[in-house]
């Protein structure tokens, strides 16, 4: 005997009103395939989501990164470049007084070489 169940809206039971069982379970098990296929491609579009933000978020790390490392040179070479202007100042100045110290030499040269021989000769 096949068991058919009832699915019509109406309030008596007319000719052609009634589905086989096999037919509403394949139905059903239909539907619970396109369910499953559907979830599978959900989960691989999530997953290509998720691997498509994790590229992102790397290369906006390197982005940052290489932006940090231009800074940070941009930074050296100012100070580099601050520190060779006083470094030639202080030289300068340095000169100016070591050029004083040679002209105070050559001023002194003679009254020194005389105290140093009188020193040697005992006078």
């Amino acid at each position: 005997m096949v068991k058919v169940i009832y699915c019509s809206t109406f309030a008596r039971v007319t000719e052609g009103d009634t589905v086989g069982r096999e037919v509403v379970l394949r139905a059903i098990k239909d539907a619970e395939d396109e369910a499953g296929r559907i979830r599978a491609e959900a989960e691989i579009k999530a997953n290509e989501m998720i691997s498509g933000a994790r590229v992102k978020a790397a290369e906006t790390l390197n982005s940052g990164r290489q932006s940090a490392d231009g800074e940070a040179a941009s930074i050296i070479n100012e100070a580099r470049a601050t520190s060779e202007k006083k470094s030639a100042a202080v030289a300068a100045e340095g000169g100016g007084q070591l050029e004083q110290v040679v002209a105070d030499g050559e001023k002194n040269r003679e009254a020194a070489s005389a105290t140093v021989l009188s020193a040697f000769r005992g006078d």
